[in-house]
């Protein structure tokens, strides 16, 4: 049974001391969120910097005090922050001439 479990399993990314994650919003309260709708609020908050590493698979987070959520998470929860994603780069808008 255990090899037919294991083929759905993917290693879990490896987190350093320093690193920056964004948290899944997921399991969030919509009242921590403040938004009305919970299809409208964005996916993953952050980021945070990983503080300590507990265990292979749980880290603590420096998180906001405001946030109320505690801050050993499971890695599943988190992914690593990229600045720019791969085809989502921000492309600057140019100024627009009105002409009377």
């Amino acid at each position: 049974m255990k090899r037919y479990a294991d083929r759905n399993r993917k290693e879990a990314d490896k987190y350093k001391v320093g690193d920056k994650v964004l948290i899944s919003t997921k399991d969030f309260p919509i009242e921590l969120m403040k938004r009305a709708m919970k299809k409208l609020t964005e996916k993953y908050s952050g980021p945070y910097i990983v503080k300590k590493i507990i265990l292979e698979n749980t880290v603590k987070l420096e998180l906001l005090v405001s946030l109320r959520i505690h801050l050993v998470v499971n890695v599943r929860r988190i992914v690593k922050y990229q600045e720019q994603v791969e085809g989502q780069k921000k492309i600057p808008h140019s100024s627009v001439e009105i002409e009377e």
